[in-house]
């Protein structure tokens, strides 16, 4: 019998254990209630809002979203001074504190949550998209005051001098666009994408002897885009130098081997000089290498039959 009464008692004491661990793990929980509204700065509600309440006195809580109304509740929980959280995208976060009573109702917490201002990256990126957006109709000026504005009021970001440059590129204002990049490039000397854009519009003004010196002073290394110089070389033929297009489809063509454009544009610059030979080695290799669909292929496989024939 004494063993018996003993294993009831210790069965019955570890069953009060077991339930004293099982109420410290959700001592959060209780009969109290905590509730309120969300709203905005004009007093429209806010859905969606999280609301994350913490009881700092078991280091444990609940966290709820607001209702299209709004409306938030935490129901079953515990009497003590809250931590109530309130954060949503968008919007400056609020952190406030309640108490809770289990035994007289909690007055409704109604805020006013204020929308957060842009930080300068989001603001940046924001207006580079409104100006892209005017670039695409060649709205440049327009695009130029947005770049133009940006610098204004955060005279630190000198990347904008590319942009506001490739503006006046696009109006040919070549003199406008050649200055602006020699600030930026004041700014960023051993940046070699900026020389390469300097190099191409020294080349669509016609000064070629500046773009070459632009492009000589690169390390072959560092060209990482065959179209600069090839675009150069496109110019000069354009402007009917075909002796010194010629120099800049060789340069394309020995930094980027697989570059099929390079060649085409090469073939036509032979034809011009009367160097046949080349320019069906040229054209030939052309068609090898370009895709199917390239536009070019049909003129390429003309000017072969005419060499041919």
């Amino acid at each position: 019998m004494l063993r018996l009464r003993l294993k009831a008692f210790v069965l019955a004491a570890l069953a009060v254990v077991l339930v004293a661990a099982a109420a410290q793990a959700q001592d959060w929980r209780g009969a109290g209630r905590i509730g309120g509204t969300v709203t905005d700065e004009a007093g429209h509600p806010l859905e969606g809002v999280t609301v994350k309440l913490f009881l700092p006195a078991v280091k444990e809580g609940t966290t709820v979203k607001t209702n299209k109304k709004g409306e938030w509740a935490a129901n079953g929980i515990a009497s003590g001074n809250w931590q109530v959280d309130f954060s949503m995208p968008g919007y400056d976060a609020r952190k406030l504190s309640a108490s809770v009573s289990e035994l007289v109702r909690t007055p409704p917490m109604d805020i006013v949550m204020k929308k957060a201002k842009p930080t300068p990256n989001e603001e940046i990126r924001d207006e580079l998209l409104k100006a892209a957006a005017l670039l695409r109709q060649d709205k440049f000026a327009d695009a130029r005051a947005i770049y133009e504005g940006i610098m204004d009021k955060y005279p630190q970001v000198h990347q904008m001098l590319p942009l506001i440059a490739r503006t006046y590129e696009g109006e040919k204002n070549y003199p406008k666009a050649i200055e602006t990049l020699q600030l930026a490039l004041k700014a960023e000397p051993d940046n070699v994408q900026l020389k390469l854009l300097l190099a191409s519009v020294y080349g669509q003004n016609g000064q070629f002897d500046l773009s070459k010196q632009e492009i000589d002073a690169i390390d072959p290394a560092k060209l990482t885009d065959p179209t600069v110089v090839l675009n150069i070389g496109i110019s000069m033929l354009n402007q009917k130098q075909p002796e010194g297009a010629m120099e800049y489809f060789n340069k394309t063509i020995a930094r980027f081997p697989d570059f099929p454009d390079a060649y085409y544009y090469r073939g036509i610059t032979n034809l011009q000089l009367e160097h046949n030979d080349a320019a069906k080695a040229d054209l030939e290799k052309y068609i090898q290498i370009a895709p199917s669909n390239a536009p070019e292929i049909a003129t390429a496989k003309k000017m072969l039959d005419m060499l041919k024939g």
